[in-house]
This record gives C-alpha cells, sequence and structure tokens, in this order.
C-alpha cells in the first residue's frame, strides 16, 4: 500500500534529512496534483510536526511548507487549515532564491510572489506549483474543443494555468 505524502509528512522528511527538501515537497506535489486530488483536505489537515532541532534550514522549509498549504488551497477551494496562520511560520529575515542577489531580480520577485509566500517573507516567484498534470489535461480540452494548432492549444492551456496560478 503507497503511502501518501501529506505536508506534513514532507516537512517530517525535510527535517530529518530522509528526503532533500525539493524531492519531499514533489512528492507531495504528486500527491496533491495526481494520486491523492480527491482527497486534498486529508493531504493538509495536519499540522507540520516539530522538529526536533528548530534551525535556519527547519524554520525556512516550516514556513515554506505553511505558505504552500495556503496558496493551494487558495487556488483549488479546499478549507485552509488553521495551523497555517501560526505566527513561527512568519521569517524574521527574509529568505531570497540563491540567483537573486542584485536588486531588481528582488523587486521582480516582490512583485510576482504570491500572497501567502510574501507574507511569510519568502520571495520565491510564482513558478512554483505550475502542474504538468493539468496542462496536459487542458491541452486535451482545447484539442477536444477544435483547436489544432499547436501554438493555440499551448495558448490555451496558459491562460487556464493563470487563472489558477497567476502569471
Amino acid at each position: 500500500m503507497k503511502t501518501i505524502q501529506t505536508i506534513a509528512r514532507a516537512y517530517q522528511h525535510i527535517c530529518t534529512g530522509e528526503e532533500e527538501p525539493w524531492v519531499a515537497l514533489g512528492n507531495f506535489r504528486n500527491a496533491w496534483y495526481g494520486y491523492a486530488k480527491d482527497d486534498r483536505l486529508a493531504l493538509v489537515k495536519d499540522p507540520i510536526p516539530e522538529p526536533e532541532l528548530h534551525t535556519k534550514h527547519t524554520r525556512n522549509w516550516g514556513a515554506f511548507c505553511a505558505a504552500s498549504v495556503e496558496f493551494l488551497c487558495g487556488c483549488y477551494s479546499v478549507p485552509c487549515p488553521e495551523w497555517v496562520h501560526d505566527p513561527r511560520y512568519i521569517l524574521t529575515t527574509p529568505w531570497w532564491p540563491e540567483y537573486a542577489s542584485d536588486l531588481s531580480t528582488r523587486r521582480q520577485l516582490m512583485q510576482i510572489t504570491p500572497a501567502p509566500f510574501l507574507r511569510r517573507h519568502i520571495f520565491c516567484g510564482n513558478r512554483l506549483y505550475q502542474n504538468k498534470y493539468e496542462m496536459s489535461a487542458w491541452a486535451q480540452e482545447a484539442r477536444a474543443r477544435g483547436i489544432t494548432n499547436p501554438g493555440e492549444i499551448f495558448r490555451y492551456a496558459r491562460q487556464k494555468e493563470i487563472s489558477i496560478h497567476g502569471g
């Protein structure tokens, strides 16, 4: 029986070093968008566990997990669990991607990062939760509507993506 990768389990794996953060979150994404999409609330309802050691690493990823849940719940009309609003998930030091060392890049990230991440001082941009599952379904939907031009199919799918995740 396959274990469902909840956000709590993903965070636990990040804290223990069992999985790299992007692998753990990727497994959670696969559950959210794929094999457990019919029970998304079950993926996020349980609070993330307290780490054994509180470090910058565990604080950053805890805030990132809370922001991810708030963002995804907002996009997909899933009731957002209260635990994500705990003030401990607000970073005191801004968290920028490694490539964002110059002011113009940081300004751009401040403009395009979704609000749940901004509120927690995580400046990550708006492409984190792109969804290959939905893009494929939207391309099929475009074809079912009689769209045959590959560029038009892509534009159709991209507009659907923007309507959910923003530009």
